[in-house]
């Protein structure tokens, strides 16, 4: 059976309207102490803007790595998703778990949703890679990460983690969503995205021989996404 005819997309809302024409896009979400420049990101906007899809990948933090919040960065994709109206969500490691918050929230929010490597479970998941260094990082009131962006380690808030804990490990997300996900991921366990996946029929997960930065597999990621997106729209009429 072809994939894209399973019922995963059965679900498959109306595309955007703005006037009387469609807007097509893309809203691209990195991971976390990541940026606008993340690998994946770029890679998918290029190959998008080839055949004139365009792709906006935003800084989640707004460039204020030490103030950001789940709450503040949802606001953020709030915004472009209103203003933008695109076709489809896309969103790595953290920004996929903040993609699944997002369209839970706001079902008609976009049509599809990719997930690659979602961070479910986030904030547990961060305190127990972090262990004793919570404790530490409650009392300090500040933790430096490697950030991306930088090339350095950057600090952060505690009110980022005590922010993060209000939201739900596993976000009911009901619009059709594609999880790509790495066997070998070390970072975030391919057991949070089937269990996500495994009591949802508007949700087709597929693992891929690959670690949680993904970087060996962007030419399937961007064949896979490719598909789901011009044939789910074709399905659209």
């Amino acid at each position: 059976m072809d994939r894209l005819q399973a019922p995963f997309l059965q679900g498959l809302r109306t595309p955007w309207e703005n006037g009387s024409h469609c807007v097509p896009g893309i809203v691209y979400l990195h991971g976390f102490c990541s940026s606008a420049k993340s690998a994946k990101g770029v890679r998918l906007a290029e190959r998008f803007a080839e055949i004139g899809v365009p792709v906006t990948v935003p800084e989640l933090d707004r460039g204020d790595f030490r103030n950001t919040t789940l709450t503040q960065q949802l606001g953020l994709i709030s915004h472009l998703t209103d203003e933008q109206r695109p076709d489809m969500l896309v969103g790595s490691s953290l920004g996929g778990y903040l993609a699944a918050l997002h369209a839970a929230r706001v079902p008609d929010c976009v049509p599809l949703v990719v997930l690659l490597a979602p961070a479910f479970d986030f904030a547990n998941q961060l305190g127990q890679s972090l262990g004793a260094a919570t404790q530490t990082w409650r009392t300090v009131g500040q933790h430096e990460f490697f950030h991306y962006r930088t090339g350095r380690d950057e600090a952060l808030g505690w009110g980022f983690l005590e922010d993060a804990r209000h939201y739900e490990p596993f976000p009911d997300v009901q619009t059709p969503t594609r999880i790509l996900h790495g066997r070998h991921d070390e970072s975030v366990p391919a057991t949070l995205s089937e269990r996500f996946a495994r009591s949802r029929t508007n949700v087709d997960l597929e693992l891929l021989d690959t670690d949680h930065q993904m970087l060996d597999k962007t030419g399937e990621i961007w064949s896979r996404v490719k598909r789901f997106h011009s044939e789910a729209l074709a399905m659209r009429g």
